[in-house]
């Protein structure tokens, strides 16, 4: 057995590595050349995610996640645009953290994924245009370039704007919720922590405007192996960023950040002039629609591809999830598109009922 992977953010590394790991070959596809940078700092994996990639990862990868994991704080609070605490959730330090149920963890995403591709097999600048079905059950993959690839399970890890779910389920929507972000990084210099709330350097904190603003804003403290820094997220609705924001050169992005918590305490506008410009991008917040399942075939979807949320710290979890229960389906033995099928029918339960959930705590 063969498997074919497309995209190689998160899951799809994941699943490649817990396919190797079993003796089943899998073969990457990523449309970014080897030497681009990855978008993406400091994210947050929930349980589920941890022990998927202890199931997945060899021990000395599982244990270089660990190891570059960040500093816990000690929870998550609310603050006002003038950085008052209006709300915060302590957790204490659990004694099971390292038990049979997982751990939360902060991870560097770029850290992360870098481990993930460790030892697999990745044909970069391969990007993807279309699957056929061959008359022998099997799939193949087409690229631009007329590169081409076979085998017996083609699995979509290529994001929200997946172009394989819009040829396989065309009907699949996903939905733009009328949020718009700009988000960047800056380096954790003394000059830095002396203008952070004491909320961002303990934990997770987000401040929150009544006019629907609102500005993330974690430390990032590697245990070891990285340079510390703060993430930072300036998101509101739409009509309230310049509508050219998107074609703005990551200088510019940087100052509409800036200006948009302009009139907020004036420490949040300062971190994010000091922000690295090559870190600053751009997005929406979408979400995907509830979907049927549908007739299995050797295709399948993973992670965002299939039920893109938004941003409320599950979402890696829930894609590594996907991995680890897909490769878990399809190497107990059972038929391949029985396996398939079992892995879509539990995805699609626990996942869109995380996609309704972010959604609501969005609201």
């Amino acid at each position: 057995m063969h498997i074919i992977v497309v995209g190689a953010g998160l899951a799809g590394p994941l699943l490649a590595q817990g396919l190797r790991r079993a003796g089943v070959g899998a073969t990457l596809f990523e449309r970014d050349r080897a030497d681009q940078l990855s978008q993406g700092y400091r994210i947050h994996i929930a349980p589920e995610g941890e022990l998927a990639m202890r199931d997945c990862l060899p021990p000395e990868l599982h244990a270089e996640v660990l190891a570059t994991s960040g500093l816990p704080g000690s929870g998550w609070r609310v603050l006002d645009p003038q950085l008052r605490t209006v709300q915060e959730h302590l957790v204490p330090q659990r004694a099971d953290a390292d038990g049979p149920g997982g751990r939360h963890l902060t991870v560097d995403r770029q850290t992360l994924r870098r481990i993930l591709l460790t030892g697999v097999d990745v044909r970069y600048g391969a990007v993807f245009e279309r699957f056929e079905f061959l008359p022998d059950g099997r799939v193949r993959a087409e690229f631009a370039g007329g590169l081409r690839a076979e085998g017996d399970l083609l699995v979509a890890a290529d994001g929200t704007h997946s172009r394989i779910r819009a040829q396989l389920l065309p009907q699949a929507r996903v939905i733009e919720t009328g949020t718009w972000e700009l988000y960047g990084k800056t380096m954790l210099t003394g000059e830095v922590r002396a203008l952070l709330p004491a909320a961002a350097l303990d934990g997770f904190c987000v401040v929150a405007g009544a006019d629907g603003r609102f500005m993330p804003l974690a430390a990032h403290r590697f245990r070891s192996g990285g340079d510390d820094y703060v993430m930072w997220v300036v998101g509101g609705p739409a009509a309230r960023f310049p509508a050219d924001v998107s074609t703005l050169d990551q200088v510019a992005m940087r100052e509409a950040a800036a200006q948009l918590v302009g009139d907020w305490h004036p420490s949040l506008s300062a971190v994010v002039r000091l922000g690295e410009p090559g870190s600053v991008h751009f997005t929406t917040a979408r979400t995907a629609q509830p979907l049927e399942h549908w007739e299995t075939v050797p295709v399948t979807l993973t992670g965002d591809a299939i039920h893109t949320m938004i941003p409320q710290g599950t979402s890696a979890a829930v894609a590594l999830r996907d991995a680890g229960l897909l490769c878990r389906k399809l190497t107990e033995g059972a038929p391949l598109l029985e396996a398939v099928h079992a892995y879509e029918t539990e995805m699609l339960e626990y996942g869109f009922v995380e996609v309704a959930r972010a959604l609501k705590s969005a609201g």
